[in-house]
């Protein structure tokens, strides 16, 4: 079962994050704090990157930025994406109406955004207002349905799931979707439920 997803920043400030490489796939990542200027006031170690060969990434990705899970009826998790790791894009604007919305940010391609193989450094930001969507087509964004009964099923998606990065509200982080299986092996079905405006069969 193949999904999309987006984690966007609620804001008040940016999430900048820079990359500096340590080792030929591995860089130590550090967040960047700012004030209700702009300007910056602080730093701090939040994890790292690591630098993803597969087609449709081939580029730096910040670990720990996010966790699938697929969880039953019951709302317990049966299984969990592998994927953990990131490249920080302004790919959507969400919400323009939050406090100290970006409108019009820079980085929103992910090839320029996210460096390639030979970068020293990268510099990942998600800006306020602005969400990283990863499609369904990528790898990573889908679970093996295969074994599992018909029936209702959620796809959760949590923001920060390790805690690495500082932000001022953690309250915020998980999301659910409702789907429902059905078809028989081999001819799978999946209904979402409507969120919002999104309604995509």
């Amino acid at each position: 079962m193949a999904f999309s997803a987006n984690v966007w920043n609620a804001g008040p400030s940016p999430l900048v994050v820079d990359g500096f490489r340590v080792k030929q796939d591995l860089m130590d990542a550090y967040q960047y704090f700012f004030d209700g200027n702009g300007r910056q006031i602080g730093y701090a170690k939040t994890g790292g990157m690591e630098w993803d060969p597969r087609d449709g990434h081939e580029h730096w990705h910040f670990k720990d930025f996010a966790s699938y899970r697929l969880l039953g009826a019951d709302k317990k998790e049966i299984v969990r994406s592998q994927k953990e790791a990131f490249c920080l894009a302004n790919t959507d604007a969400i919400n323009q109406l939050v406090k100290n919305a970006n409108w019009k940010p820079d980085n929103t391609d992910l090839h320029t955004a996210c460096g390639d193989l030979s970068s020293l450094s990268v510099r990942e930001v998600l800006d306020v207002g602005s969400g990283d969507t990863y499609v369904q087509s990528l790898p990573g964004q889908s679970f093996d349905v295969t074994a599992l009964a018909n029936g209702t099923y959620y796809i959760q998606v949590i923001a920060n799931p390790a805690h690495r990065l500082f932000e001022g509200d953690l309250n915020n982080n998980i999301s659910l979707r409702k789907v429902v299986l059905g078809g028989k092996p081999g001819h799978r079905t999946v209904k979402a439920a409507p969120v919002g405006k999104v309604n995509a069969p």
